[in-house]
């Protein structure tokens, strides 16, 4: 791949401006460095929760993505694994694959997915990406394997950039409750560090009303106390 094609497949994949367009661009960049398959997913872990954002955007074959599914392969595939606890770029070897995991290996050939790399993505302490690519001829030599992997990390972390503008606001919107105008009103005064007593003076209502509004911005929110209903409605867009 040329330079210049490089940079114009890496253009594509940032001016993307819905995950159509940035599926298409992310797939034809991984054709381009001499993969059939690929493949991204994000993962932001929730403040206060044990919940977290995901969304996965696959080129990989779909009778793969069915059987993936079905055998719950994520909570066995290594590369999952090292995705979400290691930051540097994973080359696929049957070492990787343990006794648990061999299935994985095992159906991933048979769908072509013989030979790839992982390239992990790590924003602070709550948001993982991974992009994946995969095709069916290893690795013919020192060099492509540089020049590979050295495209794989530019194209994840372009990835990551488009995904975190394009597809994260919108898992975002869908999963912030409706709160009321006073339960939103007392969550914002609640992130000042403002007490129920206080609040129900500024609100000119009663201690016990506060109370309530604030056990349903709890309940709505899924957490159970003011401190984690605060982080993940920060996290969520609820309040600055």
């Amino acid at each position: 791949m040329s330079d210049s094609r490089a940079l114009l497949l890496m253009a594509q994949v940032l001016a993307s401006t819905n995950s159509e367009e940035l599926f298409g661009a992310m797939s034809g960049a991984a054709q381009e460095l001499g993969f059939n398959y690929s493949l991204y997913g994000i993962r932001v872990s929730l403040p206060g929760t044990h919940e977290a954002l995901q969304n996965i955007a696959s080129a990989y074959p779909l009778a793969y993505q069915r059987i993936y599914q079905e055998r719950d392969f994520i909570s066995r595939d290594p590369t999952v694994h090292h995705a979400l606890t290691r930051p540097e770029l994973l080359l696929w070897q049957d070492g990787m694959y343990s006794a648990q995991s061999h299935e994985v290996m095992e159906e991933s050939r048979q769908f072509g997915l013989a030979f790839g790399l992982s390239a992990p993505v790590h924003e602070g302490a709550n948001v993982r990406g991974m992009l994946s690519l995969a095709r069916d001829k290893p690795i013919a030599s020192e060099a492509e394997r540089l020049q590979l992997q050295a495209g794989a990390m530019v194209l994840a972390n372009a990835v990551h950039f488009a995904t975190s503008r394009i597809i994260l606001p919108e898992l975002t919107r869908r999963r912030r409750p409706s709160l009321s105008v006073r339960e939103m009103e007392c969550l914002k005064w609640a992130a000042q560090g403002k007490s129920n007593s206080v609040i129900a003076d500024l609100t000119k209502v009663s201690e016990a009303t506060v109370k309530f509004h604030i056990s349903k911005v709890l309940q709505k929110l899924g957490v159970s106390t003011r401190q984690q209903a605060v982080a993940l409605a920060v996290a969520l867009g609820l309040i600055s």
